[in-house]
């Protein structure tokens, strides 16, 4: 299975599916220190970087069977400020469904904190039940 990892941070997909056989494609990661981390433990493995350019990274529909990842958590976190979609970092959520929409993956993982079932008051989980549905895909949570 080929995967993309988007907000990778120090990348716990690749340490949990490595074992599998799983190889990754690329990663999108964009704070230093998880940059430097991802550097120096997967040096041929391509860092994207910002989420928000994926129209200029070259992948195609295909290319990918896994889609990982989650928007920063902050957003729609309890301990946070729950500004929710309007946060820009919970706006990357929308982000990421287009991502998915061009790539068209077999399987994606979104993973996020519980909060964001309760951020504003529902509905920002909802309008991304809705992405995920207008793309085409079921889901369980």
């Amino acid at each position: 299975m080929r995967y993309l990892s988007v907000c990778s941070g120090i990348e716990a997909a690749s340490v949990a599916w490595h074992d599998l056989g799983f190889t990754p494609v690329g990663f999108s990661e964009i704070e230093p220190f998880p940059c430097e981390v991802l550097k120096q433990r997967y040096p041929h493995v391509k860092n994207y970087g910002d989420l928000t350019q994926w129209k200029e990274w070259g992948l195609t529909p295909g290319t990918v069977d896994v889609l990982v990842g989650g928007p920063p958590c902050q957003a729609f976190s309890v301990a946070g400020l729950r500004e929710g979609m309007d946060d820009p970092r919970g706006n990357l959520s929308l982000v990421y469904f287009g991502l998915v929409n061009h790539l068209r993956p077999k399987w994606l993982i979104y993973e996020n904190v519980p909060g964001l079932l309760s951020s504003n008051s529902g509905s920002d989980f909802s309008s991304l039940l809705t992405a995920l549905a207008s793309c085409g895909y079921g889901f369980a949570y």
